[in-house]
């Protein structure tokens, strides 16, 4: 071997020893945070919080979380508001989810494991802000397929960690609202309209104490009611509203919107205007009293509920729109043959 090929075979060893040496001391370096919070200073900051973003791989806004004087709202919802325990486990798991164990720093492989940088081709993750505090943000990346666990970094750091929590995110903005509208079943109405603007109408009422059994009024003459138990579900108009969208109410409603009301067994009055537009079902809820049931306590109660439902329209499933749109055909038995 020549002395030309020993001395560069002796620089090859030496740059595969200070690698070596380089990498070494990385790794030492990584293995020394393992353990530590993925977050640093979320934990102690999490119940002051005033807002939290999350964005998608793109880049674009899911949820914009905003802690008001009531609790937190859905700013891109316009302020709707949040659903309490999504918010409130979310927020617990990542304040105290911690590095368990290092993954690689180089940013060509970030993609494998869903932690490219937002808006890049390889990007998969989303993305946790914090605006208005100092915190890092932190991207979410793929799960683990063996622990379940999810892999992150911050936003600002090269380096990728598996963490110990699944740190599972709703990336549809829906769904960090609070989706229950309300829920009062059958049994505690008295009655139910529902009126088509071309004077078509539905008028209910229970055939006993329970209201486990309903009836159909003003049947036309040589024709039947249908069989009770598909009036029974109309009945059920107000039970399990759950929505699929809301907005602010402003102006009015279309002409042409059905209106069912439904009144409670104590005195309460629920008028849904409900229409469709292009963007989906809609129903706008007012509340009021009967006049002979309107003492103080249900003029508070009627207040209480209509100021929180007033304001907001719902959209709704087509099923839930369609129990609650039923025409009187529909209710009836087939005329005989």
């Amino acid at each position: 071997m020549s002395q030309r090929h020993i001395l560069l075979l002796g620089v090859a060893t030496l740059i595969v020893m200070l690698l070596a040496l380089l990498l070494t001391g990385q790794r030492g370096a990584d293995s020394a945070a393992e353990g530590e919070l993925l977050v640093p200073g979320l934990r102690a900051a999490v119940n002051d919080l005033a807002a939290v973003d999350l964005r998608a791989a793109d880049g674009a806004l899911i949820v914009a979380l905003r802690r008001g004087p009531r609790g937190w709202v859905v700013e891109n919802h316009d302020a709707y508001e949040a659903d309490f325990r999504r918010v409130h486990d979310f927020l617990r798991e990542l304040a105290t989810a911690r590095r368990a164990e290092a993954r690689t720093a180089l940013p060509e492989w970030h993609g494998r494991l869903g932690l490219a940088d937002l808006g890049s081709p390889e990007a998969s993750g989303v993305l946790v802000e914090f605006p208005g505090s100092d915190l890092a943000a932190v991207i979410l990346g793929n799960h683990d397929s063996v622990t379940g666990t999810r892999f992150a970094r911050l936003q600002n750091d090269q380096r990728t960690w598996l963490t110990d929590r699944p740190l599972v995110v709703a990336e549809q903005s829906v769904d960090w609202l609070e989706r229950s509208v309300m829920d009062i079943p059958a049994g505690e109405l008295a009655e139910v309209t529902i009126e088509h603007a071309d004077g078509d109408r539905v008028r209910l009422r229970p055939a006993d104490e329970s209201g486990d059994q309903w009836v159909l009024l003003d049947v036309p003459d040589g024709r039947e009611a249908g069989p009770r138990w598909e009036i029974r579900p109309v009945a059920n108009g107000l039970a399990n509203i759950v929505l699929d969208g809301v907005r602010l109410h402003v102006g009015t409603v279309p002409e042409d919107a059905v209106r069912s009301t439904y009144v409670t067994r104590d005195g309460l009055v629920f008028v849904v205007q409900l229409f469709t537009d292009a963007y989906g079902n809609w129903a706008h809820f007012s509340v009021s009293t009967e006049p002979d049931a309107a003492d103080e306590q249900h003029l508070i109660d009627a207040a209480a509920v209509d100021a929180r439902l007033s304001p907001w329209q719902f959209a709704l499933s087509q099923r839930k729109f369609e129990v609650m749109t039923q025409r009187q055909e529909s209710l009836l038995a087939p005329p005989p043959s």
